[in-house]
Order: structure tokens, then C-alpha cells, then sequence
């Protein structure tokens, strides 16, 4: 109902033969990243699934590999709250592997109470940080197998709708950065703005690369991202029944960055730094997502820089 999906279009058994391909999905273990982690092995991909979890993580492999036998998935630990585990995750995927056709940054906490993270960065605000920490060591990867023939490379950044109910950000320090605001959402609102900015500056430093990088808005889902609510609001515990009917199930939700991530039509179309929204549509960004002027872009990307040069 609030995620836009109506009628055919495209699904994952459009997906195109991803054998030889390689793919790191953040927040693979659950929602939309457990939906995109499955359907990218179930088209021949060897994917890393980065989740800080591992339990959780495990289980759900296991449980992947039970519907596809021939899945080829690993666990890479990655705590999107922590700069230094960022790098250490980019690290341990860099040991193992030589290519990368695909980085999913889809992990995300939403509405969570006010709280500083063990380097000082507001928790929901880590939803932009903690994934250009991971991205930035893995980028000569990323170059290096763009470089090579028929390689369709791509940078998969998840964003949302609240983005456009974002206050214009101040990336002037850390403190700056966290200002608290008066509201939760708020706070998240700007986290997915960020995300958006990180894919527009991105593409600008990758011109003259065969990179695809690709904000998307999944719809609105019914996941566990909801569950920040119950720390903000208890009372609204009661409606998750409720939310769970209106809302898109998580496979719906993923289509989306699936289909960034994956579709030829991404190329065809040159759909660099583009928007998405269900399915595979090109979206309108806000205006403070626009960026015309690249100010907001290069603003959080330097401020990212100082904070992983100081933190990890």
C-alpha cells in the first residue's frame, strides 16, 4: 500500500546470470538485506553478507543455503556504529577477494533514542558514516574490476522518502553533525540524507570510471528497522500488527536495489548518481538532495574523512 508497487514489473527472476560476480551486502541479515543477499546467490554470485550479528548471520546463511544448495555466502563481521570496524570489515573482504562487482550499503537503524556511538557520532547519523567508512577502502577494488571487460560495477546506496523531511545538515564538526534536533525522525531523515549526498559525491570522484552509484528508496517496509519505534515510543508497539498488513513485505522492498544492482538496464539507461523508487523507476530527488552546487556532498564526505583519518 505506502511502497507504490502496482501491478507487473520488474522482479528477481529478471536478475541476469550473476556467476564470476562478486557482491558485499551490509545488514544482510534480516529484511530487505537477508531478500538481497538470497536472490543475488541464487543468481550465481559469491556474496558477503556484513552484519555485526553473527549468530544471527549464520542462521540465516544456513537457512539460504537450505533453499539453495549451491549458495555461495560468507559472513564478514561489520558494525555500522563503529568506524574502526568499518575498516577492519573492508580489510577482511580485501584478504579474501581480488574483484567486487557489487556493494549493497543497505544496513540502517532507525527513531532510536539520542545516543553517541563509541566514536562520538550520533547513532542514526552512523547510517551515512559507518557505510562511507566501509565503501572508500574498498574503492580500488571496485576500480580495478570496472577496469576489466564486461564488468558492470555498482554502488548501491539505501536511502528513503524521509529524506525529504530533512533539516539542512551543518558538517562544519562533530558536534554540528549530531545536533539532536527536536524529533527522532528527524535525525533518521537526515542519516538517509546522507546516504544520498554520499552517492552523489561518490559518482563525482568516480568520473571517468565505469561505476554505477545508485540511491534507492525501497517503499516503505515492513521490517525490523521498525523496531527503534519501541524505543522512542513504547506505545506504539501495539500497531506493528497493524503496519505488518498495510505495508510492502521485504522481498517487495528489495526489488529495488536488486534491480540497481543487477539490471543492464542500469547502463543502458546511464543512470549514474540516479534515484530509484519502486520498481526500478527514476525518482525526484529532494532539493537538499539534489545538491546542485555539490556543497552538501563534498561537506560530508570531508567531514567523514576527518573522522575516520581521527577513529579508525
Amino acid at each position: 500500500m505506502f511502497g507504490f508497487f502496482e501491478g507487473k514489473s520488474w522482479d528477481a527472476s529478471d536478475i541476469p546470470d550473476l556467476t564470476g560476480r562478486i557482491a558485499i551486502v551490509t545488514g544482510g541479515n534480516t529484511g530487505l538485506g537477508l531478500v538481497t543477499v538470497r536472490e543475488l546467490a541464487r543468481h550465481g554470485a559469491r556474496v558477503y553478507m556484513l552484519s555485526r550479528n553473527e549468530s544471527k548471520a549464520i542462521t540465516a546463511i544456513d537457512e539460504i543455503k537450505n533453499e539453495i544448495p549451491e549458495a555461495n555466502v560468507e559472513f564478514i563481521h561489520f558494525d555500522l556504529q563503529s568506524l574502526k570496524s568499518a575498516k577492519q570489515a573492508a580489510e577482511s573482504f580485501l584478504a579474501k577477494e581480488d574483484r567486487l562487482d557489487i556493494l549493497v550499503n543497505n544496513a540502517a537503524i532507525m527513531a532510536v533514542p539520542y545516543q553517541l556511538s563509541e566514536d562520538g557520532i550520533e547513532l542514526q547519523a552512523c547510517n551515512g558514516t559507518g557505510h562511507v567508512a566501509l565503501t572508500l577502502p574498498l574503492l580500488p577494488v571496485l576500480k580495478r574490476t570496472a577496469s576489466e571487460p564486461n564488468s558492470r560495477v555498482r554502488i548501491v546506496n539505501i536511502t528513503s522518502i524521509a529524506a525529504r523531511v530533512a533539516h539542512k545538515p551543518d558538517f562544519t564538526n562533530l558536534d554540528t553533525l549530531n545536533r539532536p534536533f527536536w524529533i527522532t525522525g528527524v535525525r533518521y531523515a537526515n542519516s538517509k540524507l546522507f546516504n544520498m549526498l554520499f552517492t552523489n559525491e561518490l559518482q563525482k570522484r568516480l568520473e571517468g570510471t565505469r561505476i554505477y552509484c545508485l540511491s534507492v528508496h525501497p517503499g516503505v517496509i515492513s521490517t525490523d528497522i521498525w523496531l527503534g519505534l519501541n524505543q522512542s515510543w513504547p506505545w506504539l508497539s501495539p500497531l506493528h500488527a497493524i503496519r505488518r498488513r498495510l505495508m510492502l513485505t521485504p522481498y517487495q522492498g528489495a526489488l529495488t536495489q536488486l534491480y540497481a544492482a543487477t539490471s543492464p538496464e542500469v547502463e543502458a539507461k546511464d543512470l549514474k548518481a540516479a534515484y530509484l523508487v519502486p520498481v526500478g523507476k527514476v525518482g525526484n530527488k529532494p532539493s537538499l538532495g539534489e545538491d546542485k552546487k555539490g556543497e552538501l556532498g563534498k561537506g560530508f564526505m570531508d567531514l567523514c574523512e576527518k573522522l575516520i583519518a581521527k577513529n579508525s
